[in-house]
């Protein structure tokens, strides 16, 4: 667990946190794993939760929670009754599942982490609960890039709420997911890039290491056309 910044010299601690908003039904955690599903093939390093939702009769039963750093699986909260859950809402929220949850929002070492993601941040958090404390502690410290997903009516309130002093808004109603990641992608180099200008160590990747280079000319990705975003375009050295 990384509890300090001390030791870290030079790198900026407003990483920008991209906010993907619409309002509830409009596919955000959709958008969101698209997005991430993009950035995982250019070895990024990312931590934090995704939130799939449950459809029962048509209308939302309950969430489950993916670790993006480990891949597990836990149930989050069901719209069931169940004694041991703690209540928000309409939700029964499982101790698994918030344990579960809390742990995956450990404050990274940001010398190990590329992306930080919350799906999602709302009126629970804003109340204080469920995952308040975790980006209480993660907007504190210097942190990466971060995504989190926003119902609309509470974007302003969550901005406020957090002093997000550089959100980037990205509205699923008319954004595109590859210029997303595009955009995604070039803030963990640069994220990347300040690390390496203050000396830090960061390629911790098993087997290899990231390599620093300017972007592959796109005829050079596969036959890749001109218009390919920068995402497609780095490269990751498994050699070092």
């Amino acid at each position: 667990m990384y509890t300090g910044s001390g030791d870290l010299p030079g790198l900026s601690a407003q990483a920008p946190v991209f906010i993907i908003t619409g309002e509830q039904g409009q596919c955000k955690t959709t958008f969101l794993h698209l997005v991430l599903s993009l950035t995982v093939g250019a070895n990024v390093r990312v931590m934090g939760i995704l939130a799939p939702g449950h459809v029962r009769d048509g209308r939302r039963s309950g969430f489950a929670l993916i670790n993006l750093a480990t891949g597990e699986h836990e149930e989050l909260c069901s719209i069931d009754p169940d004694p041991r859950c703690e209540v928000h809402g309409r939700y029964y929220f499982r101790p698994e599942g918030l344990a579960f949850g809390r742990r995956a929002l450990t404050p990274p070492d940001p010398r190990k982490t590329d992306l930080a993601v919350i799906d999602e941040v709302g009126r629970f958090e804003l109340q204080g609960a469920i995952w308040a404390d975790q980006i209480d502690r993660l907007v504190a410290l210097p942190h990466p890039p971060m995504i989190w997903t926003v119902r609309r009516r509470l974007l302003d309130t969550v901005i406020r709420n957090w002093e997000i002093k550089n959100p980037v808004i990205i509205d699923v109603r008319a954004a595109s997911v590859m210029a997303t990641a595009s955009d995604v992608m070039d803030a963990i180099w640069a994220w990347r890039e300040a690390q390496t200008r203050s000396g830090l160590l960061v390629s911790q990747h098993p087997g290899g290491c990231i390599a620093f280079d300017p972007p592959v000319l796109a005829g050079a990705t596969a036959g890749a056309p001109a218009e390919t975003p920068t995402i497609l375009r780095r490269r990751y050295n498994p050699e070092g």
